[in-house]
């Protein structure tokens, strides 16, 4: 990989881990969003493998519930782990070219929900049945894309979760989801020696910009930021339609 390349990606992740930082979510959408413009789709997956696991570890053990968390949400994340893997050996690996019509229809679906603060609510006696269906459509998502965030996401955010709880709910079940990704991408050779080292580079900006994110967090209006976040990956989005179909 050229030096150019390489530096475009660390400054790429620091910004990620800047976003996740500060709204709690983001390092994988971005990163993904962004490097797609210049790189293969499973190059771009490959480089999140190792930052992902670090910065979702680090969200999973802060907040004190890790393990009541864990025995809520195992129900979606074994078959997200399960179908991940499964749809990594069949489809992933190969980058085919609607994975990029994947990739836009979720940023597009995504930011829109947050630009239109559109938020489901989900019934506590739908939790159980639920969780598993959103789990292996998140894990297909994710071996295709690199990033579960459709359905995951609005699924999540539904649920009856505290606010306080929410963020390390999220860093529990996208830490299996990284996990499950790096493991896969390692069997499938698709995460060799010079993706290693580029992607374990990669985790020093990620760690920092989340650093930052956190202080900035306590300045800056969240709810602005985030709209900026989401302006930007509808906008990415959409020109990766047009990209790809025109």
């Amino acid at each position: 990989m050229p030096l150019d390349q390489i530096l475009f990606f660390l400054v790429v992740f620091l910004l990620a881990g800047t976003v996740k930082g500060l709204v709690g979510l983001g390092l994988p959408t971005i990163v993904i969003a962004l490097t797609t413009l210049v790189l293969p789709l499973t190059e771009a997956i490959a480089m999140i493998a190792l930052p992902t696991i670090f910065t979702n570890v680090w969200q999973a053990a802060v907040g004190g519930n890790f393990r009541r968390i864990l025995r809520r949400q195992w129900p979606l994340i074994v078959p997200l782990a399960v179908s991940l893997y499964l749809t990594m050996w069949q489809v992933g690996q190969k980058g085919p070219n609607w994975a990029f019509l994947v990739l836009a229809s979720v940023l597009v679906i995504y930011s829109g929900l947050g630009l239109f603060r559109i938020r489901l609510h989900i019934h506590a006696d739908l939790e159980k049945p639920l969780a598993p269906v959103i789990g292996v459509v998140s894990g297909f998502v994710a071996g295709v894309v690199g990033v579960p965030i459709i359905p995951l996401m609005p699924y999540l955010q539904g649920l009856d979760i505290k606010p306080s709880e929410l963020v390390q709910t999220l860093g529990v079940v996208l830490c299996a989801t990284s996990l499950t990704l790096a493991s896969s991408l390692l069997f499938f050779g698709l995460l060799d020696g010079p993706r290693t080292l580029v992607s374990g580079a990669a985790v020093l900006p990620a760690l920092a910009g989340m650093w930052v994110g956190q202080r900035i967090r306590l300045r800056l209006s969240v709810e602005q930021f985030r709209q900026a976040v989401f302006w930007a990956l509808m906008l990415t989005g959409l020109y990766t339609f047009a990209s790809r179909l025109l």
